[in-house]
């Protein structure tokens, strides 16, 4: 006779979903505070790689849209100027002021 499995209580197992809105929070967090993934993670209670599989996607989202988002480390933007300096080399007529 087959092990029956026990049925899970609420709550109960691995938060491998976030909502949307926590994926964008996540991220735009990630970009301006550059938090690493496991700060991140450790904030929302979840594992690392759920948070870097968020942030990939919307980034991913991001770029389809048109919006230029800094890929390398070390690219933050800090103020308006930045945001439009980067726009201006990434050339995004949009965002030019």
């Amino acid at each position: 006779m087959p092990a029956r499995r026990r049925p899970a209580g609420p709550g109960a197992g691995p938060k491998h979903e976030l909502l949307f809105t926590d994926r964008v929070v996540a991220t735009l967090a990630y970009l301006r505070f550059q938090l690493p993934h496991a700060a991140l993670a450790e904030l929302y209670g979840l594992e690392r790689s759920t948070i870097t599989r968020a942030i990939g996607d919307i980034r991913s989202l991001l770029a389809q849209r048109g919006f230029p988002v800094p890929g390398p480390p070390g690219s933050r933007l800090r103020t308006l100027a930045d945001v439009f300096a980067y726009a201006e080399a990434e050339t995004q007529p949009w965002l030019r002021p």
